[in-house]
């Protein structure tokens, strides 16, 4: 196995789609979150935007540093990490505990 650039990116975008999901599976397992009681909420939070976070900076990244692959590829990497970062950073300053 060859530990390249492309082989990290990869690794980084199933990573976090992973976490982001685990995140999402955190807050069933937990139970439902009171306005007492945010645990809940709370680390279903922080491991969605971590997820999200290393799948938009895989992207990002992957699309300047990756020399083999094709400048389509390139620019479409960089499109999406930019857009849904820029997705996140709206959507997720406007909500309270998300």
């Amino acid at each position: 196995m060859v530990w390249n650039k492309k082989f990290f990116m990869i690794l980084g975008l199933g990573g976090g789609i992973m976490l982001f999901f685990i995140g999402m599976a955190a807050y069933i397992i937990l139970g439902p979150s009171t306005d007492t009681y945010l645990l809940p909420k709370q680390i279903s939070s922080i491991l969605k935007l971590s997820g999200m976070g290393i799948v938009c900076i895989s992207m990002i990244v992957g699309g300047f540093f990756i020399e083999k692959i094709e400048k389509d590829t390139k620019l479409l990497l960089l499109l999406f990490g930019v857009f849904i970062l820029i997705l996140n950073i709206f959507l997720f300053s406007s909500s309270r505990y998300y």
